[in-house]
């Protein structure tokens, strides 16, 4: 939801959100709460729509998931998990 929100406020003439790589945060006052919008999820959703965000998409999921991976937490970026997933299946085709 946090991602469309984003996408309306652009329509409004907002041009600046707060994210963070790999959704990491929270609120310790609320059990359960996911985290922020997940930057790598953000950044997807700005490039389908036309949007030049100057940000290399592939460094910053590499980055999402090298910080989930030492956090020892999952990943909440789905953009992340499904471009990881997707660039780790092209390098095993690649390597056979």
């Amino acid at each position: 939801m946090a991602v469309a929100n984003v996408m309306t406020a652009l329509e409004y003439g907002i041009r600046t959100v707060d994210s963070s790589v790999a959704g990491l945060g929270g609120c310790p006052f609320s059990p359960g709460a996911t985290g922020n919008v997940a930057t790598e999820d953000l950044v997807h959703a700005l490039h389908g729509a036309g949007y030049e965000t100057g940000v290399d998409l592939r460094k910053l999921v590499t980055t999402g998931q090298w910080i989930s991976d030492k956090l020892g937490r999952r990943n909440e970026s789905r953009a992340g998990r499904g471009w990881s997933a997707r660039w780790s299946r092209e390098e095993q085709k690649g390597s056979k």
